[in-house]
């Protein structure tokens, strides 16, 4: 296990653990408005979540489209007094986020298990068939002008024949990097972002990491979620060695 750095001005900006599952047939949105109820004290404001979905049919070549769309009721957002933790409870799945200042994994942790606990009786969970844990972050870079190998391990390389090849606009990159001794695929999106409102001048690069595994095979039942857990907990300690390896010494002084 790598070891762990605690920066005081950590960059992240919000950081998830998502879990979908396989319900018994009895489970209905109720039985997720009872849960919302029974955190109403920590988590005051709930909001309903809808999944939306259209199809656009053609009955005779030149015929105009028929567009069908549907709206439909599928879950909650429960939300801290702070507003800085969410729980999305939904037919599928469960989603507990925290947003900046994220203060340290095992308060994250511990607050998403305790309330999985709620959820697994609540949504009468069967089976877990995706498991994840992503990391958002956004590094503040002072200056006008910024060379992203100063900050960056892993970034876009334009080629020096290119003109104003050393001129980056903005970007989108991403990595899909299979995760072989942990069985999971990690996706790392990196793009630049607009600064902070505070800073004038500033280059803002956001992080990305979704770390997951689904496992359609094999699924994990629902009595056996220590297993989860534990590997949610292999995800943050490859996450943090992805972070490691993707920054420069000069990140480590500007979020130290």
């Amino acid at each position: 296990m790598a070891k762990r750095a605690h920066y005081r001005n950590a960059p992240i900006t919000e950081a998830l653990i998502d879990l979908r599952i396989t319900h018994a047939q009895d489970f209905s949105l109720n039985d997720l408005e009872k849960m919302g109820e029974a955190i109403a004290d920590r988590y005051p404001t709930q909001e309903p979540m809808y999944l939306q979905s259209g199809q656009i049919t053609f009955q005779q070549p030149g015929d105009p489209a028929q567009i069908e769309a549907t709206h439909q009721h599928g879950g909650f957002r429960f939300i801290s007094q702070n507003k800085q933790q969410i729980v999305q409870v939904q037919m599928d799945g469960f989603t507990f986020s925290t947003l900046a200042p994220y203060d340290r994994w095992e308060s994250f942790r511990d607050e998403a298990r305790r309330l999985w606990e709620l959820y697994r009786s609540a949504a009468k969970v069967e089976y877990i068939t995706r498991a994840a844990v992503r990391y958002i972050n956004r590094i503040d870079i002072p200056g006008e002008s910024t060379r992203l190998e100063d900050y960056l391990r892993t970034y876009p390389e334009v080629s020096s024949d290119m003109p104003n090849e050393g001129i980056i606009a903005n970007f989108f990159m991403q990595l899909q990097l299979w995760q072989d001794d942990l069985d999971c695929l990690l996706i790392v999106n990196e793009t630049a972002v607009p600064p902070p409102e505070d800073v004038e001048t500033a280059t803002s690069i956001q992080l990305d990491f979704d770390l997951f595994r689904e496992p359609f095979e094999e699924p994990w039942p629902a009595d056996k979620d220590a297993a989860v857990w534990s590997f949610l907990e292999q995800l943050h300690d490859r996450k943090n060695e992805v972070f490691q390896a993707s920054i420069t010494d000069a990140t480590r002084r500007l979020i130290s």
